[in-house]
């Protein structure tokens, strides 16, 4: 009796992995053909791509006197800076306001000494960070990501 139950046992199973077996080759040709024939990306992407935006906007050179200090010596700063963003219409927002977001810099940078101008943090110069975050608070905004500094000189 034990050999007759057996044999159905083992025939379910067999069947049972072959029809796996069956379905996933099935499954397989219909990815691949999928693929092969270019829908499946197409499907792809239109999920995964998103239209990113980016934008510079150069700005013309700067040249600022630094604080001295209690120093008779005069610095100067020679700074030419690009505007980053990927925000959509960034770059329309930025062009408009150039005349505030200039005087923004200038009145950051003119706090600054020769000695701090190249303080870094996390490799990263300090007055980025802070001229990010005095342009987009000037502009009521988030619109500057980055700031690429292109030139820089110190006198």
């Amino acid at each position: 009796m034990k050999s007759e139950e057996a044999k159905p046992a083992k025939g379910k199973k067999k069947i049972s992995i072959i029809i796996a077996i069956l379905l996933a080759i099935v499954v397989g040709a219909v990815v691949s053909f999928g693929f092969t024939s270019g829908k499946a990306t197409e499907i792809i992407k239109g999920f995964s791509e998103k239209e990113v935006v980016e934008s510079t906007v150069p700005l013309e050179e700067f040249l600022i006197n630094l604080d001295s200090g209690e120093s008779a010596k005069k610095n100067f700063l020679k700074i030419e800076l690009s505007l980053y963003s990927t925000k959509e219409d960034a770059d329309v927002l930025l062009n408009a306001n150039v005349a505030e977001i200039r005087d923004t810099i200038i009145s950051v940078l003119r706090k600054k000494s020769v000695n701090n101008v190249f303080v870094e943090e996390e490799g990263k110069l300090i007055i980025k960070k802070e001229l990010i975050e005095a342009i987009n608070k000037k502009l009521d905004t988030d619109a500057v990501e980055d700031i690429f500094i292109t030139n820089i000189v110190t006198q």
